[in-house]
């Protein structure tokens, strides 16, 4: 026996199998992390650190550019600076990568070792002034601003992920908080 079914609710239970695919796909994607992984704007998880703990990464003088989501999935924050001027990391931890891309240009990651986020330094001048492995401690010169890779004028594109981090499937911070308190401490 077949019981009759209205195009509304077949059309319901169909929108609501593509909207279970879609968000189970968008869930897979974000949690990939790394350069060109399409990663949430905004999005959180983890541990989140108190923005007191920082340094300004930029040692001159500054303007602030586009920031997370940006319209484009820009999953950092610019900080417009002249080229050759010194960038620092923000917090002590590890270089976990040292490398080129071509978005990123001349990029650095630092983790946080598990108990800080991980923050990326994208566009360098040149290859970083720091080694994968190599222990920074906050304050630390690690490069110089540049506009290497995709980026149309000198500046410091600056990310923040969440716990696991980075590479491993954590999520873009939004990091204008943190920076404009770092900012403000200088």
């Amino acid at each position: 026996m077949t019981f009759p079914v209205s195009r509304r609710i077949a059309g319901r239970v169909l929108l609501t199998a593509i909207a279970a695919v879609a968000v189970t796909a968008t869930s897979a994607v974000a949690g990939t992390g790394g350069i060109d992984s399409g990663g949430v704007p905004g999005g959180g998880g983890g541990t989140t650190t108190d923005p007191g703990e920082g340094v300004f990464p930029v040692r001159a003088k500054h303007t602030y550019g586009d920031g997370l989501g940006a319209g484009r999935g820009h999953d950092g924050q610019d900080l417009m600076a002249r080229c050759g001027k010194p960038i620092v990391s923000v917090y002590s931890g590890r270089v976990q990568m040292v490398d080129t891309h071509s978005s990123a240009g001349n990029y650095v990651v630092i983790d946080g070792s598990g108990k800080l986020q991980d923050t990326v330094y994208m566009h360098l001048q040149s290859r970083a002034s720091v080694r994968k492995g190599q222990k920074v401690a906050a304050g630390e010169e690690i490069g110089l601003v540049g506009d290497t890779g995709n980026a149309s004028a000198c500046h410091l594109h600056f990310e923040i992920w969440s716990n696991p981090g980075y590479y491993e499937g954590g999520s873009p911070v939004d990091p204008e908080r943190y920076l404009r308190a770092w900012d403000r401490k200088r």
